[in-house]
Order: C-alpha cells, then sequence, then structure tokens
C-alpha cells in the first residue's frame, strides 16, 4: 500500500467512524439517560439519609469548605482526610532536601553518583512491595494455569532477579558486612525463589553487624510513612467493600450481576489484603529499628494488626452485639494505644466528612449528567434542522465559476439529498427520545418521595424473580418418555 492510499485508506475510516458515531446519537444518548435517571434517586436517596444523621452545623461549615474548594481548588481539599499523617512521598522528598543541603555544604556521604543512602533504603522498601506482588501473584497459579499466566509470573520473577542483583550490589557498597550475612545464609538443595530472598535491610541486619546507624534512621523515617500509607489504603478498601456488598445485597439479583459483583470485590479483598501484609511488614521492622535505636513507645504506636481489626466502620467485631459494638482500632488514629476521646473523635468525623464528600459528588454527578444528556439531545436535534437548511442553501448558492445546467441540478439533487439526510435523522431521534421527559419527571419524583424509589425496586426484584422462577419451572419440566410419545 502506497502513502496515498494509506491516507486515503484511514480518512475512510475516520469517516466511516464519525458517521456511525452521528446516527448512533440516538441510542447512545437515550442509554445515558436512562441510566442517570434509573440511578440518581439512589445515590440521592442515600445521601439525603447520611446528612440526616450529621449535625446542621457540621454539615454547614463541610458544605461551605466543599464550595469554597469548588470555586478555588486552592483552598484545602474536602476529599482529604485533615489529619495529617506522614506519607512516603512527603519523607523521600523531605530526605532529598536534606540531601541536597548536605551537598551544598560539602558534608555529603553517598558513596555512588547515582544511588544516595535514602534512595538505597527506598528502593529495598519498594523490591520488598514488589515480592509481596510476586509471592501473591506466585500463589495464585495451579496446576492448570494457562501459558500465558504462567509465563507472566515467569517474566516478572526473571526481572524481580536483576533487580536483586543490582540490589545487593548496592547494598555491598554502603554495608560491606552484609556480604557475610549472606554468606552465613543456610544452604538450600534449590536456589530461593525471588520474593523469598533475604533483601537484609538495616532493620533485618539488626547488631549482627555493625553498620552506620544513619541508615537505620532513614529506614525508620519511611517505615513510619509505610505503615501510615498502608493504614489509608485499608481504611479506603475496607469502605469500598462495605458499599459493594451493600448494593450486591439490596439491589442485585441473577447469576450475571452477582458473578460481577463477586469479582470486582475480589479485587477489593487483594487490595485489602497486600495492604494488611505492608502494614506487618513494616511494623515489624519499626519494632525491630526501635530496639536499634533507642525509640520509645512504638508498639503502642503501631498497634498489631489482627484479623478481627480488619473491618469497616459498619461492621462489628465478630460475636459482639450492635449494643457492644465498636470500631475498630483502625478507625481511630495509629497511635490508638494512647489516642484521647477528642482525637478519636476527630478523626472519625474526619472520616465521615470525606465520606460525606463523595456521597455528595455521586449524587449532584447523576443530577448533572441528566441536565448534560438533555443539553445534548436539544442540541443534536437543532443541529440537524440548522444542517438541513445549510445544505438546501448550498444547492442553490450562486457559484464562483460557471457551470453546465446539468451539473448545477446534480449538485442541488445531492444538497436536497443530504437536506432529506439530516431530516430523517431528526425526525428518527426525536421519535426515539419523546419517552425522556417521563423519565426525567419519574426520577425527580422518585427523589422528592424516595418511597416510589423503593417501590419501583421492589417491582424490579419481583420481576427479575417471576422470571429467573419461570426459567427454572420450565427448564425442570420432565422429558416425555416414549411410552407417552403418540404413534403416527
Amino acid at each position: 500500500m502506497g502513502p496515498g492510499t494509506r491516507r486515503d485508506t484511514l480518512d475512510y475510516h475516520f469517516g466511516d467512524y464519525n458517521w456511525r458515531k452521528i446516527v448512533r446519537l440516538g441510542d447512545s444518548l437515550l442509554k445515558k439517560m436512562v441510566t442517570a435517571t434509573s440511578e440518581v434517586a439512589e445515590h440521592v436517596i442515600a445521601h439525603q439519609e447520611l446528612e440526616a444523621t450529621i449535625k446542621p452545623e457540621k454539615l454547614q461549615a463541610w458544605t461551605e469548605a466543599m464550595l469554597a474548594w469548588e470555586l478555588d481548588p486552592s483552598n484545602p481539599n474536602p476529599y482529604e482526610v485533615a489529619v495529617k499523617t506522614p506519607t512516603q512521598a512527603g519523607v523521600r522528598r523531605q530526605l532529598a532536601e536534606e540531601e541536597e543541603r548536605a551537598l551544598a555544604k560539602g558534608t555529603d556521604v553517598a558513596l555512588s553518583d547515582e544511588v544516595s543512602p535514602s534512595s538505597l533504603i527506598a528502593m529495598g522498601i519498594d523490591l520488598e512491595g514488589e515480592q509481596r506482588s510476586l509471592k501473591t501473584l506466585t500463589n495464585s497459579l495451579w496446576d492448570h494455569s494457562q501459558d500465558r499466566q504462567i509465563t507472566r509470573v515467569k517474566l516478572r520473577s526473571n526481572a524481580l532477579t536483576r533487580k536483586l542483583e543490582e540490589w545487593f550490589s548496592l547494598l555491598q557498597l554502603y554495608i560491606p558486612t552484609s556480604v557475610l550475612l549472606r554468606k552465613r545464609e543456610p544452604r538450600q538443595k534449590d536456589s530461593p525463589k525471588p520474593f523469598e530472598v533475604q533483601l537484609w535491610l538495616p532493620s533485618r541486619i539488626g547488631s549482627l553487624v555493625p553498620f552506620d546507624r544513619s541508615l537505620a534512621e532513614i529506614e525508620y523515617k519511611l517505615r513510619n510513612a509505610q505503615a501510615h500509607e498502608a493504614l489509608g489504603v485499608l481504611r479506603c478498601n475496607l469502605q469500598i467493600r462495605a458499599t459493594l456488598y451493600d448494593v450486591k445485597d439490596r439491589w442485585l439479583r441473577g447469576q450475571g450481576a452477582n458473578t460481577r459483583a463477586l469479582n470486582a470485590i475480589a479485587t477489593v479483598q487483594a487490595r485489602i489484603a497486600s495492604a494488611r501484609d505492608e502494614y506487618r511488614q513494616a511494623r515489624a521492622a519499626l519494632l525491630a529499628l526501635a530496639d536499634l535505636l533507642g525509640h520509645m513507645k512504638v508498639d503502642q504506636e503501631f498497634l498489631p494488626l489482627e484479623e478481627k481489626d480488619i473491618r469497616s466502620m459498619v461492621e462489628a467485631e465478630p460475636g459482639q452485639g450492635e449494643t457492644r459494638r465498636k470500631l475498630s482500632w483502625i478507625w481511630r488514629r495509629v497511635n490508638a494505644a494512647d489516642a484521647t476521646e477528642e482525637e478519636t473523635e476527630q478523626f472519625v468525623t474526619e472520616t465521615i466528612r470525606v465520606e460525606w464528600g463523595k456521597s455528595r459528588a455521586r449524587a449532584e454527578r447523576y443530577q448533572e449528567e441528566i441536565k448534560l444528556v438533555q443539553e445534548e439531545m436539544d442540541r443534536s436535534l437543532r443541529f440537524f434542522v440548522w444542517k438541513a437548511a445549510d445544505w438546501r442553501s448550498k444547492g442553490v448558492a450562486p457559484r464562483t465559476k460557471p457551470i453546465s445546467a446539468e451539473y448545477a441540478e446534480g449538485l442541488k439533487a445531492y444538497a436536497e439529498r443530504q437536506a432529506v439526510l439530516c431530516e430523517s435523522l431528526h425526525h428518527s431521534f426525536q421519535d426515539q427520545w419523546k419517552g425522556v421527559p417521563s423519565l426525567v419527571k419519574s426520577a425527580e419524583d422518585e427523589m422528592k418521595q424516595p418511597d416510589l424509589f423503593y417501590q419501583r425496586k421492589q417491582r424490579d426484584y419481583e420481576r427479575k424473580n417471576k422470571k429467573i422462577n419461570k426459567i427454572v419451572t420450565s427448564s425442570s419440566d420432565p422429558v416425555p418418555s416414549s411410552s407417552t410419545v403418540p404413534k403416527s
């Protein structure tokens, strides 16, 4: 294919795609409207029910803060918890700035032009994360895994092996005695898997061999931030899981919908497990570093994360009733052991405020979607009217060059054909969208009267159950035996 033919072919494909997009506007916009009108009441009512549990003065303050941020994003972000905790990115930036000042003073202690002490420890923590991820991926394989799944695991394993080789060469530069530790490791018949290799970070070395204690201080700061971040990820995904379970139990019926919901829940559960493992690993490292560096009350600041603690705000501890239910310590604050009642309440309030902001955004998003789709429909219809008139004006427009009567007649006929096509699309879309006002009216009524929404959901549930029962009944009908078949 030559370059000219290639360009023409691409133009044909793009033109065809654009034209198909135009003629399918009727279906696509109607689908968006049906989705928005069927779901807007659910989100608006859920937001109203949440607001009913919040004190009016808090609600007013939160709304003012939200409006101020929407007008000027430089204001505090209402979707972030105001109770600040250190982040790994923030700590790494702080360490980089300290190294920058050391370079300016000529007191830099880096032994490599490319990797500084803080970069080395950060690299080790990142490698730990890759080891956890690879271990999870490897454990997901079984005897009948497909070749592409096994190949993906092998490639990631090989990549991690190469990173580990680079890591140990850098570690030997900053901690020469790490070579002795690696030699002391018990010999195995088979070489260990990449996720089983000991990285020998300062928290693991401890007092086994001498090394620069500044590396331990760097790891302590990074581990502190890592533990905070892991708890943040854990809290976020626990709330998502609770919402998914609620939606699944209340609204989803049928095998297909439940399968999709369970897949989504499994994805969130994997994130929860990853955050749990990361926190536990960070906490173990912090306790080891605290003994080495002499930091006090680390075990009180970072409590052990047991399985019973991993639950959302609305879940009770196993074996406890509603009257004895209390929040897991992960929702109060990280250093929950010595947290005051006021600090605990502040953290819980901040968490609820963020959830309120997200709920408000969802409710407003669906209401805005209805308005936008209505406007798109209106503009589409007006566009076809204008385009038809534009084509007809082109058919009778004066020509800059003289043309024959037959050619002029052909141009006029082509313009008329395009105008009629636009008018037919206009009439088709208009007929297709004639039920939109009633959809919008029903959605508005449901938002004003929640009972109408719950009645509709009940009807949908009964209709689906009736359909399922009909399918089950028809599939369980006995097959007629040969004795009951009439003979010819």
